[in-house]
């Protein structure tokens, strides 16, 4: 269980997987940051699991992830409000079918799966490193594995295809937290990320409309347990699954590749670490 002294940021945690996990960790005892696209959606989630656990302590941020600028103005409030940050969970993710562009002009699956959460991650280092031991946690998929990832052509639209630009997203959100993870070696601060199972959420009926999906609370546990359990202080870039570290697709462990990565990141999003 934690103290509420512990405060806890998860992207994306007005429906879904986020909210889910949202509700767990307010239950266990955490100070909980509710974000969302709406102020309208992230009030009602506070209503929600405030009704449920009258003493839960949450608060909500707003902001919009198809947008670079919301990224920041999101990052620098957490920053000014915020005493400290203990974990952060990257859950906030979508799937588009068409090809679509964000407020920067770049492919919006893309933007908001991994330009979000690339950008938030950085801006917010120096408030998890003061608030150490911390934990940064990536939800992405096991939808990872990409044949031959060819990052000059996240932008094409002539190349688009929705569950490709969806696999491209999670192939480079392992790739961050296992080169974050390297960067981070004893600062304190961790970064790991997790497959949370093939789960019944918007995201999955938007690629696969028949699927049926494990259940939220199901998918919920992994990124619940690496946020909350001691034992997880100890794993760093790692790939989680049914809450054990795992081996990731093979091309995530080249070190050339993780770095292209970055570097292409880094100018997408006009940011470099310090």
């Amino acid at each position: 269980m934690f103290s509420t002294e512990k405060t806890i940021l998860i992207t994306g945690s007005t429906a879904g997987i986020g909210k889910q996990t949202a509700r767990v960790l307010a239950l266990q005892g955490a100070r909980v940051l509710i974000h969302g696209r709406s102020q309208e959606k992230v009030d009602r989630t506070i209503a929600e699991i405030t009704r449920k656990q009258a003493d839960a302590e949450l608060k909500g941020y707003v902001a919009d992830f198809a947008a670079l600028d919301a990224v920041r103005g999101l990052a620098q409030q957490i920053k000014e409000e915020e005493k400290s940050l203990h974990v952060l969970i990257n859950n906030a993710g979508i799937h588009s079918p068409d090809f679509k562009r964000s407020g920067d002009g770049y492919e919006l699956t893309f933007a908001v799966n991994q330009l979000a959460p690339f950008l938030l991650t950085l801006l917010l280092l120096d408030k998890l490193k003061a608030s150490q031991p911390a934990r940064i946690i990536t939800v992405t998929s096991i939808a990872h594995h990409v044949r031959e990832p060819n990052l000059e052509r996240i932008n094409d639209p002539a190349t688009y295809h929705g569950w490709g630009a969806y696999k491209l997203s999670k192939f480079a959100n392992v790739l961050f937290t296992y080169a974050l993870a390297q960067k981070l070696e004893g600062s304190g601060v961790t970064a790991n990320c997790l497959h949370p199972g093939t789960v019944d959420t918007k995201v999955l009926h938007s690629a696969f409309p028949d699927m049926q999906g494990i259940s939220l609370e199901e998918g919920a546990r992994t990124s619940v347990y690496l946020a909350s359990a001691d034992e997880v202080a100890k794993w760093n870039g790692k790939y989680f699954e049914e809450g054990k570290p795992i081996q990731s697709a093979q091309q995530t462990y080249d070190k050339a590749l993780q770095q292209a990565m970055w570097k292409k990141c880094e100018e997408m999003v006009a940011y470099k670490m310090e």
